[in-house]
């Protein structure tokens, strides 16, 4: 009995009065979340975690000057055999990294974390030596050299904590 009352006084506030973003200065109004008994598990990873990454490892490579957007994304949005990926305009100083949602991951759930946080860091890599003269049919070089910076970049990191 208490929880129904609870829920109706809930919906009863959430009506009333709209929530303020202090961003916006727009009011929505919200619904009380009421859950069933069996929740689903919180995602294992989430656009605030990822973008976090990103705003890190921008400020660590010296990319402040860039606007970089993050997206989680299916596997089909991404070329194949690949967990992550970044696209950018060298002269609009804009990025998107992509990287590979969980849902589609074949990686332990207890991995999926430190893994996607090597792929962020691995993409702005990327994006750092973007303006560089790289050989084109010569990218495995890059992406050998890439992939042991951002492993030692993030082991450092971590050692710090």
């Amino acid at each position: 009995m208490r929880f129904c009352a609870l829920v109706f006084l809930s919906f009863v506030l959430a009506s009333v009065g709209g929530a303020e973003s202090a961003k916006t200065g727009a009011a929505a109004r919200t619904l009380p979340s009421v859950s069933p008994a069996s929740t689903s598990p919180a995602p294992l990873l989430t656009a605030q975690m990822a973008e976090g990454w990103v705003h890190t490892w921008q400020k660590r490579l010296a990319l402040e000057d860039w606007k970089i957007e993050v997206k989680i994304v299916r596997v089909w949005e991404l070329p194949q055999d690949a967990v992550a990926n970044v696209h950018w305009s060298i002269p609009n100083k804009k990025a998107t990294v992509k990287v590979l949602n969980p849902v589609d991951s074949t990686l332990k759930p207890s991995d999926v974390i430190d893994d996607t946080e090597l792929s962020v860091v691995h993409e702005l890599i990327h994006l750092s030596l973007a303006k560089l003269p790289l050989d084109p049919n010569h990218t495995e070089l890059e992406e050998q050299t890439v992939n042991h910076i951002s492993s030692a970049l993030l082991d450092l990191s971590r050692r710090k904590q």
